[in-house]
C-alpha cells in the first residue's frame, strides 16, 4: 500500500512540474534580457542534479527553477519575481498552497547571499548553467547591451566566472562543475591574451 502511494505522489508530482513548464515556457519563449527557456531548464536540470547529493524541497526548488527570472526584464527581478510567481501558483490547480510562500523566498533571495539550505542549493544551480557556451553568448550580449567595449567584456567575462565558481556554496557543486569552469576559463583567458599581447 506505502509504494502504491508513493508511485502516486511521483505520477502527481511529474502531472505538476509538467504543467509549470508548460507555463514557464509560455512566459519565457521571447526570453527576459537574454535569459530564456533553455537557461530556465538548464537551472531545472542543475537542481536535478544537486538533489543528488544535497537534501532539498525538490517540488519547491524545481518550481523557482522554471520562474526565477520571469521578471529578468525589470531591475530587481528577484523581487518582483517573487511577487508574479504567487498569482501563477495560486492560480495553478494542484500546487500545494502551503510552498507558495517557500517558493517566493527562494526566487526573491536568488541573486541575492543565500542564506538556507534551499537558497545555496538553487543559487548554486543557477550559477552552474554560467560556465555553458550559451551563457557565454548570453554573457557577450548583455555586456553590448551595457555599452561595453569587446576588450572590456573579454575581462568583465572572465571576472564574472571566477567571482561565480568561487561563490558555489558546496564542495559537492565545485566538484561537478570544475571541467566546465575550467573549460570557460581557459576560452576566457585565450580571449584576454589577445589584448594582453596587443598593448
Amino acid at each position: 500500500m506505502l509504494k502504491i502511494k508513493k508511485c502516486v505522489r511521483i505520477m502527481n508530482q511529474k502531472i505538476l512540474l509538467d504543467n509549470l513548464k508548460r507555463k514557464s515556457k509560455n512566459i519565457m519563449k521571447d526570453g527576459k534580457h537574454f535569459h530564456d527557456f533553455a537557461h530556465i531548464m538548464g537551472v531545472y536540470k542543475n537542481v536535478e542534479k544537486l538533489l543528488k547529493y544535497e537534501k532539498g524541497d525538490r517540488i519547491v526548488l524545481l518550481t523557482a527553477a522554471l520562474f526565477h527570472d520571469i521578471s529578468r526584464d525589470i531591475k530587481d527581478h528577484g523581487a518582483e519575481g517573487a511577487e508574479c510567481v504567487k498569482e501563477i501558483l495560486i492560480s495553478t490547480p494542484g500546487f500545494p498552497k502551503d510552498l507558495i510562500n517557500s517558493v517566493s523566498q527562494i526566487i526573491n533571495a536568488h541573486d541575492k547571499k543565500p542564506k538556507t539550505r534551499n537558497e545555496k542549493i538553487f543559487y548554486d544551480a543557477d550559477k552552474m548553467d554560467a560556465f555553458n557556451e550559451l551563457a557565454t553568448a548570453r554573457s557577450f550580449m548583455m555586456y553590448a547591451v551595457d555599452g561595453l567595449s569587446l576588450k572590456k567584456a573579454c575581462f568583465e567575462y572572465l571576472n564574472l566566472i571566477n567571482c561565480f565558481y568561487n561563490q558555489l556554496n558546496t564542495p559537492t557543486v565545485k566538484r561537478l562543475i570544475r571541467a566546465q569552469y575550467k573549460k570557460a576559463k581557459n576560452f576566457a583567458c585565450k580571449l584576454v591574451k589577445n589584448y594582453e599581447t596587443s598593448s
